[in-house]
């Protein structure tokens, strides 16, 4: 049988599909959400209790568990592996919120002059742009959207993943993630607090819906530390999803739903029979189709309040397209060329 830690290595994997598939999911859910039909997201329709938004998110995390777990493993230095992070969510960030800071301001019921002067938009740029907080909202923006100032819903979660890039940096410098048991012990603790006793924690993450996201990205992390003993299995996969689908919303739902989704989000990603070699290259949208699409759905429905959900994902697509490659070319992959320069170079022997 296929082990994760055989099939992770390389390249050549269906992370960037999963990625692109994620963001996707999230912007069919605003769709929705941002029309106020959130009751009609296609996987609610189907599992109860479930949305799409909510699963793109979820999938996000287990592979940034794993990919983040993997790359401190890759370059155990706390210098290196801060500059890549630092570089990966930055620079996009910066430029969203700029962006996103002008498509709120067009729709503003304020002069463009006090829209930019006003305390909020100001607190707005540097704490988003910060990843302090991703929820603030802009003064006069989309009044009569059904989510009216809510200029990007979608950023709530990048600082959840800052906060947790953090503690994998603080892991990999005290040793633990070199450590099997160590790390295990660490993610049971972690696991344990925030089922029965989540206020420690909550002082990090303060949020309920952060809980499970943490959860996720622990388990992902955890994955990549015992890569070389979890299967990858099609058949265990396939009795995950069903798992997922037939079990009704409440306890059982909500306490296996890490471990489901996160077992076939691996599966998806790394076993050799789903792989497809051509979609493992290219350029990766998948951040800029995440930060861009909800500023632009906001905007077109201020400009047509009347846009029907699938009527405004249509039209959200090819413009949050253009945006994350935009992104992509101008922005993400010259601040990625960068990270060699932080790596430390070891000495040739003699």
């Amino acid at each position: 049988m296929t082990r994760l830690g055989d099939a992770a290595q390389g390249r050549v994997n269906n992370v960037r599909v999963l990625r692109h598939v994620a963001a996707a999911m999230v912007i069919v859910f605003h769709s929705f959400a941002l029309t106020a039909q959130p009751d009609l997201d296609p996987l609610h329709r189907v599992v109860p209790g479930a949305t799409l938004g909510t699963l793109g998110v979820q999938v996000f995390f287990v592979l940034s568990g794993f990919l983040v777990t993997q790359s401190w493993c890759a370059h155990p230095r706390l210098r290196p592996f801060a500059a890549a992070r630092v570089l990966r969510i930055y620079p996009a960030l910066v430029a969203a919120t700029l962006v996103t800071i002008a498509l709120a301001g067009a729709t503003s019921a304020l002069p463009l002059r006090d829209y930019l002067a006003h305390p909020d938009t100001r607190r707005y740029l540097w704490r988003t742009a910060a990843g302090i907080a991703g929820t603030d909202l802009l003064p006069g923006a989309y009044l009569h959207n059904p989510y009216p100032q809510a200029p990007n819903g979608s950023l709530w979660t990048l600082p959840v993943e800052i906060r947790l890039y953090i503690a994998i940096a603080l892991a990999g410098v005290l040793g633990i993630l070199a450590r099997r048991v160590a790390a295990t012990l660490a993610g049971v603790i972690v696991l344990a607090l925030l089922v029965h006793a989540p206020w420690p924690l909550a002082i990090v993450f303060d949020a309920i819906a952060s809980h499970t996201l943490v959860m996720l990205f622990a388990l992902g992390s955890l994955a990549y530390v015992w890569r070389d003993r979890v299967p990858l299995s099609l058949a265990a996969a396939a009795i995950a999803l069903a798992l997922y689908v037939a079990l009704p919303p409440g306890f059982w739902r909500t306490g296996a739903t890490p471990a489901l989704v996160g077992y076939v989000t691996l599966v998806a990603a790394y076993h050799p029979r789903l792989v497809v070699p051509r979609l493992a290259r290219g350029a990766d949208l998948s951040y800029g189709l995440y930060v861009y699409a909800f500023p632009i759905q906001q905007t077109l429905l201020a400009m047509d309040t009347g846009l029907g959900a699938w009527t405004l994902c249509a039209a959200t697509a090819p413009l949050v397209v253009a945006a994350a490659a935009l992104s992509w070319f101008g922005v993400e992959r010259p601040a990625l060329h960068l990270k060699s320069r932080f790596r430390e170079q070891r000495a040739s022997p003699p």
